[in-house]
């Protein structure tokens, strides 16, 4: 077996299929096997696959006795599920892999999408070197660091949902590793003190968007995440107003999101600066609520206006009357 950190094993039935997965993923470096499901359990202790593209619908077998054997053998690959069955029933076996502690990492329904199949199985690669505090700051300066907008959604009445905002996520375009995800190098620029630079590169990316969609009539709100360190930095409510003012935007369109547990860091710093933040309108989000120790009496003196409970608080709340309660309460 070829000593490759990335090893891909295809369970399908459909050659071309796998043929087609098998092409995709061997461009971007991974070693492959192939199985339509009898060399199953063999190939899962000879190969020790990195990643497991799993069809649901096997002529002999099925994925979810899949999952239990993988589950048996205490496998740590990750696992990607592809069927072409009802999105629930999909949904239900990925339920039933993470419970036990797969890595579970996405679904693929069919017909497979090349863009979408590349996006998945680059997410769960493992690099061959470590990033670095200079290629981190080459990318910021070559613009490679960019803006991909996630909508926010609001229920109003009995109107239904509408998208009336946007949250900018970081997303680093890598010329050698594609593109990266922010769990990646957002703890590498926290440590390097690049955090600072990193997020004002992303506010002037976020409010440039803003002032481009106004100008086609489209205005909505950016949320945007606030770093901890900045959290403590009384000089950043003047450079932030100076980005606005470049963008020619007031601070209404804006919110910054902010953890929990960065506000108790310094409480008394922390609370002049999210003040100074609200007088010039912009907007203020508690994310994460429910994943800190922090006190409530601290939290409900300082001048959020918007608060995101963590998934941690809601995840019961359809089978949990006390789970219920207590995000009501909130």
């Amino acid at each position: 077996m070829a000593d490759n950190v990335n090893r891909l094993l295809i369970v399908e039935d459909e050659p071309e299929v796998a043929e087609f997965v098998a092409a995709v993923a061997s461009r971007l470096g991974f070693s492959i096997a192939s199985t339509g499901g009898a060399e199953f359990a063999q190939l899962v202790d000879s190969f020790r696959p990195t990643l497991i593209l799993l069809d649901l619908h096997l002529p002999d077998t099925d994925g979810v006795e899949l999952l239990r054997k993988l589950v048996d053998r205490g496998s740590k690959g990750h696992v990607l599920l592809r069927s072409g069955v009802d999105e629930r029933v999909l949904s239900a076996a990925y339920e039933l892999g993470a419970s036990p502690g797969l890595a579970m990492c996405g679904t693929l329904a069919k017909p497979v999408m090349p863009a979408d199949l590349q996006n998945k199985l680059a997410a769960v690669m493992h690099r061959d070197r470590e990033l670095d505090v200079a290629d981190l700051m080459r990318g910021l300066a070559a613009g490679e660091i960019v803006a991909y907008y996630q909508p926010k959604a609001t229920l109003k009445d009995k109107r239904g949902w509408f998208i009336d905002g946007v949250e900018a996520l970081a997303r680093w375009q890598h010329p050698r590793l594609g593109v990266v995800m922010p769990d990646e190098f957002i703890p590498l620029a926290e440590r390097s003190g690049v955090i600072s630079d990193l997020t004002s590169a992303m506010l002037d990316q976020a409010l440039r968007q803003i002032r481009d969609w106004n100008a086609e009539g489209l205005r909505l709100k950016c949320a945007v995440n606030l770093p901890p360190s900045l959290v403590t930095d009384l000089s950043f409510p003047d450079r932030l107003a100076a980005i606005l003012a470049n963008n020619q935007l007031d601070g209404s369109q804006l919110t910054l999101e902010i953890t929990e547990t960065a506000t108790m860091q310094d409480p008394t710093k922390t609370m002049d600066i999210l003040t100074r933040l609200r007088v010039k309108r912009i907007g203020l989000a508690l994310d994460d609520f429910g994943t800190g120790f922090s006190s409530l009496t601290q939290l409900y003196q300082m001048p959020f206006d918007e608060m995101k409970i963590d998934k941690s608080l809601v995840t019961n709340i359809p089978h949990s009357r006390e789970a219920n309660t207590m995000v009501s309460s909130l």
